[in-house]
């Protein structure tokens, strides 16, 4: 039973972060940025600058704000409450145990939900604001490492999982 509640959440939050992943990158961000020349959206850059944001909002014009702030932004809001489930159960599971590692899904979460929060300011702002623009493009540089390093964490993690069940059962007496 005490497996049984991490295994469940890592099934359900991969499941929930799979479509979800899907839907935006497949459908909702090419839509929104089909106008933009090759800007990409805010939170698929690693980092930004008043002006590539402010070419960005022109070229993306009514159509691309819309669905940016209907359904891109709405799903990014739940995205974060999936992968952070997600990795915090692979995390416990992996490592048999709580651990202080589950602090950086936490982190990336809450670096995600500022980058959201800017990212709507933005869009719905007359006025874009330097010091704003540069606040949003910090925070996504900052969820950028957050995300690479959870990911490399889990991998780890996973890795060092598979060499120990085919480790020779006198490598694991040794230890």
């Amino acid at each position: 039973m005490k497996k049984f509640f991490p295994v469940c959440s890592a099934v359900l939050s991969g499941a929930v972060t799979a479509v979800i992943g899907v839907v935006m990158n497949a459908f909702l961000i090419p839509k929104i940025e089909m106008n933009t020349g090759g800007i990409r959206c805010f939170d698929m850059n690693f980092g930004y600058n008043y002006e590539t944001a402010s070419e960005f909002l022109r070229l993306t014009g009514e159509e691309g704000r819309r669905i940016y702030l209907g359904y891109q932004l709405p799903l990014d809001f739940i995205y974060p409450v999936a992968y952070t489930l997600l990795f915090i159960s692979l995390i416990v599971i992996l490592t048999k145990k709580k651990t202080p590692l589950i602090v950086l899904p936490c982190a990336l979460a809450l670096t995600d939900y500022t980058e959201n929060i800017l990212t709507e300011i933005m869009l719905r702002s007359a006025a874009l604001s330097p010091s704003v623009v540069s606040a949003a493009s910090a925070v996504t540089a900052a969820k950028t490492l957050l995300m690479y390093t959870t990911v490399l964490i889990v991998v780890f993690l996973i890795i060092r999982a598979i060499v120990k069940k085919f480790r020779k059962p006198e490598e694991k007496k040794e230890q």
